[in-house]
């Protein structure tokens, strides 16, 4: 009899043990899947900032190329902050622009960001070198 209640301890405590062990796997499964998830939201979220960049910069180019700017160089610098907000900064850069006027340069500071794409996590400025 005292065998038996031997027996039934150890069945328990396997029991108990294999249970430990499967709430532990199904956690780990879990997390992993969820980061899964938020990476995957991440690039999505990385690949559509990319095409609206993109455009952005061809359409700067293309604006200064009709004012008679051509090949200026055009480069486009974000920073994300902890909240996820974009902050980007437009930089173009043409010898040319020495010799504009100041009001002329406003117009095309101007048009540059009314060209930007409108994001509510973004904001974008303009500098001209």
């Amino acid at each position: 009899m005292n065998t038996m209640k031997n027996i039934f301890k150890k069945d328990y405590l396997y029991l108990g043990i294999l249970t430990i062990l499967l709430i532990a796997g199904a956690f780990i499964v879990f997390s992993i899947t969820v980061k899964g998830l938020e990476r995957n939201d991440s690039e999505a979220l990385n690949e559509y900032f990319k095409v609206l960049e993109d455009e952005y910069v061809s359409s700067a180019r293309a604006y200064l190329n009709e004012e008679g700017y051509v090949n200026s160089g055009v480069m486009l610098n974000h920073t994300t902050d902890e909240n996820g907000m974009r902050t980007y900064t437009l930089s173009v850069h043409n010898s040319r622009f020495e010799y504009a006027s100041e009001d002329k340069m406003n117009e095309i500071k101007a048009t540059l960001e009314s060209l930007s794409f409108t994001d509510p996590g973004c904001t974008t400025g303009i500098k001209i070198i």
